[in-house]
């Protein structure tokens, strides 16, 4: 039998540990090996949104990000999960109308923000959701853009034999180094296909995303898909959010994209290393403190991000008072 993973998050309430969060962890390099790891890092994983980078490669390998005058913005939000705060949704509107589209032809679906705040703001002032302000809008709009470009029918890019598609799970695989064709494979929450692979290989495909060895298109499109993100943390999440908080405080350094289901990555481009991790009961508060640890004790985190992150590593649990009644830390199987 498999041995459980590490507690790498303990939620404690008074002096007790009332949860833990188990998961695991791989640090990769460039050259795809494995230089920190924790728990099961071969154990297949759904990747969700923390593969968005990956996903967006089309979009600029195919020329549609140049054929289309995609700003860098734009760019990042075809890498997000964002709150679909007015921000989002005006400039993914203002994408698609641009290139003669519109939110209709998002097939997303319409879903509720990831940010209680901004559902709640827009049941008071009585707005509807769109297809826009779908987290995922912006990599939907990419795969529209890169359908026109290609001269390919728009209509159910989602599916796994669309043109579209094809080139994204092309380019998962070369990145992260497996074969889909046999891997576990569901329909992910906005519709498009999910496949299963070792976390480590996941680890492997955001690390070759800094790789100086790639051919010179994949290269220059992974390259402006970090800058972008890095240039730009709050179209990847949005007000708040763990990763627009802390890629902001690293002033770019950092490149971080969370997942639904507990699966984070980052990549940290001065140190030509990536990590992703996984918690096991799926929570995003478990994989983000998780991230935010393994991020500092591994001395990863540039000197001035240091102090405004560390809220972020040891978050206080209040009750409804107020008044800070525990805290969730770093658990006891993120030895350094």
């Amino acid at each position: 039998m498999t041995a459980p993973n590490p507690v790498l998050v303990d939620v404690v309430r008074g002096n007790f540990v009332e949860s833990r969060h188990r998961g695991a962890c791989a640090v990769v390099n460039v050259h795809g090996d494995l230089v920190h790891g924790w728990g099961n890092v071969d154990a297949l994983v759904y990747p969700r949104s923390a593969l968005k980078p990956v996903q967006a490669l089309s979009l600029l390998e195919s020329g549609a990000a140049d054929h289309f005058a995609l700003t860098d913005e734009e760019i990042a939000l075809a890498c997000a999960s964002h709150n679909g705060e007015p921000f989002h949704v005006e400039r993914v509107n203002a994408w698609l109308h641009r290139v003669g589209l519109s939110g209709d032809d998002l097939e997303c679906g319409i879903g509720e923000s990831i940010s209680l705040q901004v559902t709640k703001a827009m049941s008071r002032d009585h707005i509807e959701f769109t297809r826009a302000h779908n987290n995922c809008s912006g990599k939907h709009a990419g795969f529209l853009c890169t359908a026109r470009h290609l001269g390919v029918v728009g209509k159910n890019y989602l599916h796994s034999d669309h043109p579209v598609q094809r080139q994204v799970t092309e380019s998962i695989e070369q990145m992260a180094g497996v074969s889909l064709e046999n891997a576990p494979r569901g329909v992910d929450g906005c519709g498009i296909p999910v496949f299963a692979f070792p976390l480590r290989a996941l680890a492997r495909a955001m690390a070759r995303m800094m790789a100086t060895d790639l051919a010179a298109p994949r290269r220059r499109a992974a390259e402006r898909i970090l800058a972008a993100m890095a240039a730009h943390p709050h179209c990847v999440a949005g007000h708040e959010r763990f990763d627009t908080v802390v890629m902001e405080a690293c002033g770019g350094a950092v490149v971080l994209k969370g997942g639904a289901e507990g699966v984070h990555v980052a990549m940290i481009p001065a140190h030509g290393l990536a990590v992703a991790l996984k918690i096991d009961d799926g929570s995003i508060r478990g994989s983000e403190l998780a991230m935010g640890c393994v991020l500092d004790g591994l001395g990863l985190l540039p000197g001035p991000a240091r102090d405004a992150v560390a809220e972020r590593i040891t978050t206080p649990v209040l009750n409804t008072l107020g008044a800070v009644v525990g805290e969730l830390r770093r658990g006891p199987g993120l030895v350094f």
